[in-house]
């Protein structure tokens, strides 16, 4: 729809627009059923100059839309300039993206943002990133309906829409996968058994292959470790820039918070770290259960709530490239649903339309569903 009302624009520059910009989405979303609303201190954490390591390498600007006294959109402006050194391009970056259904609301937001970038030696505009594909991307244009797991992107369908009706096109779509175990017993019983057999199997063909869990001791240098992996085996992929030693020290710190040791395990080929697998508990539903407003109230309520957690989200799952066609992949995710007297659903999200493939082998052991999407979207400028 568009609008004939008139609206303003205003930089974020004052403790209240700040307040309105970071208030948006409550009001956007409160009679979304799926929406889970973040602590406060998680809501500003993507553009928080000082508390976030990537702007060391990147900046940042915000805007507010008004209209009859009212907040009806927002937007942020990013240049990353490891990713602009990383590529040898000039691509700038909006996110935090939010508007009300009306065209023309949208198309200003996204024109206030290109000026900035283009003000500031880019060429293009990608988005939405919050605040770059480290953290939340993309808008959400399939599986709306279902609350958001950590870490992932939730909004309005018609924000696609939007973004294409103001000259944005597609340039990636990423999945997300769900895995339920089993209700019956007895097939779930069937499916562990097939699952094991894989496993002697391939243990059996590949004596020199051996797996871990990590613990409170090398929880550290072991997400060190997968972190050097994970640059190799990532090194290709879609928006893929290197974490920076404060990047990587602050995510250390920030899993920890969360974490269960037990969710983190690694494959080795003798002593070569060849693979590996991240699994976290999903802290959108613990807060999801929270009741009250003030973070205070809610962070007392999480450690209880966080025991019956019963979803978890695959954040990081890797194998290199020279050890892919053993199974490697498959034993990672076994151990996952090893879990599941602790956890009744997982996701493994952020795959790439062109890596699909990969959960081929995947889905051919475990039942997969696929059940949400999201698009990156960027115009020239």
């Amino acid at each position: 729809m568009n609008s004939s009302t008139a609206f303003q624009i205003q930089k974020v520059e004052t403790a209240q627009q700040s307040a309105d910009f970071f208030a948006l989405p409550d009001r956007l979303y409160r009679n979304d059923r799926a929406y889970v609303r973040p602590l406060n201190q998680m809501a500003r954490l993507p553009v928080d100059v000082e508390r976030h390591p990537f702007y060391k390498h990147a900046d940042r600007a915000m805007w507010v839309c008004y209209r009859d006294g009212h907040v009806v959109g927002r937007i942020a402006a990013i240049k990353d300039d490891l990713h602009n050194e990383y590529y040898s391009d000039s691509v700038g970056f909006f996110g935090m993206f939010e508007s009300i259904d009306d065209q023309v609301v949208a198309d200003s937001l996204l024109d206030t943002a290109s000026n900035w970038l283009k003000a500031n030696d880019c060429t293009s505009m990608r988005g939405p990133v919050n605040p770059s594909m480290k953290g939340e991307f993309g808008v959400l244009v399939d599986g709306n309906g279902a609350p958001p797991y950590v870490m992932t992107a939730h909004c309005a369908q018609f924000y696609d829409r939007l973004l294409i009706g103001s000259g944005c096109s597609v340039v990636k779509q990423f999945y997300a996968f769900r895995v339920r175990p089993h209700d019956d017993q007895a097939t779930s019983k069937i499916h562990f058994n097939r699952l094991k057999k894989i496993e002697q199997k391939i243990l059996r063909r590949y004596p020199k292959l051996h797996f871990k869990a990590v613990d409170r001791h090398s929880y550290e240098q072991t997400l060190r470790d997968i972190n050097e992996l994970g640059n190799v085996v990532r090194r290709h992929g879609f928006g893929f820039v290197p974490l920076t030693d404060d990047e990587l020290n602050f995510m250390i710190q920030n899993l920890r918070r969360v974490i269960r040791f037990d969710m983190i395990h690694v494959a080795y080929w003798e002593d070569q770290l060849v693979g590996f697998i991240v699994n976290i508990p999903d802290i959108n539903w613990v807060l999801s259960k929270t009741v009250g407003r003030p973070d205070w109230l809610r962070m007392i309520q999480v450690p209880l709530l966080s025991r019956f957690c019963p979803r978890s989200r695959v954040i990081a799952l890797g194998v290199h490239e020279d050890f892919r066609k053993k199974g490697i992949a498959i034993l990672l995710i076994k151990r996952l649903t090893d879990l599941a007297r602790s956890f009744k659903e997982w996701e493994l999200s952020w795959v790439a339309e062109d890596n699909t493939n990969s959960m081929g082998a995947i889905e051919s052991v475990i039942d997969l569903d696929r059940y949400k999407t999201w698009r990156l979207y960027e115009k020239p400028i």
